[in-house]
């Protein structure tokens, strides 16, 4: 959440309370972001809508930005829905509401809230619409996990590997590991 402060009287407001402000306060022409310290005059400050975290104000050199696991997500999600896009089969209804909806940046990726967007968002109420869009994302949702189940099984085939180039000092002839108090004695 975004917080300005009135550059008039100093009062904090969050976004949403700065129109009700500017009505009561008639010299707040200009106001100043709490967290990164930049001016906004007029209707400017509408524009702001994220801001620098802490860390990133106070970490110095050392921060390092890290990328928020939920735009990740939704990233992956925008681009499985451009891919949709580029295929000939889908009907040309569909096709309009996909090109309707490569304008919004926040697409929820659950059955129940993507129809309620729907609804509300682009306004199109027709249930047969809204599961016919589903189900064409629900079939590149499921295309899409197979190559994450291909990365995970090799990452668990070189974790076997490197189990597997153990030194024979810490096996025991029963095949279970010794403890490294075992090997210290064993090495003295």
């Amino acid at each position: 959440m975004v917080f300005f402060t009135c550059n008039a009287c100093g009062e904090s407001l969050k976004k949403g309370q700065v129109e009700k402000h500017r009505g009561k306060c008639r010299n707040c022409g200009c106001l100043s972001c709490i967290d990164c310290g930049k001016d906004f005059w007029g209707d400017d400050y509408q524009n702001h809508l994220k801001c620098i975290s802490e860390d990133q104000k106070y970490g110095g050199k050392a921060f390092e930005a890290k990328a928020n696991k939920g735009d990740v997500k939704q990233q992956q999600w925008l681009e499985r829905i451009q891919e949709i896009m580029k295929k000939p089969n889908i009907s040309p209804n569909i096709r309009n509401i996909l090109n309707q909806m490569s304008s919004y940046e926040n697409i929820p990726r659950k059955k129940a809230k993507f129809q309620n967007w729907m609804k509300n968002s682009l306004k199109i109420y027709n249930q047969t619409l809204h599961d016919q869009v589903w189900e064409i994302f629900a079939e590149a949702t499921r295309s899409a996990p197979v190559n994450n189940q291909e990365k995970h099984q090799k990452s668990e085939n070189s974790v076997a590997e490197d189990k597997s180039e153990q030194t024979p000092e810490a096996v025991e002839e029963h095949g279970k590991k010794k403890s490294k108090r075992e090997l210290k004695k064993k090495k003295k």
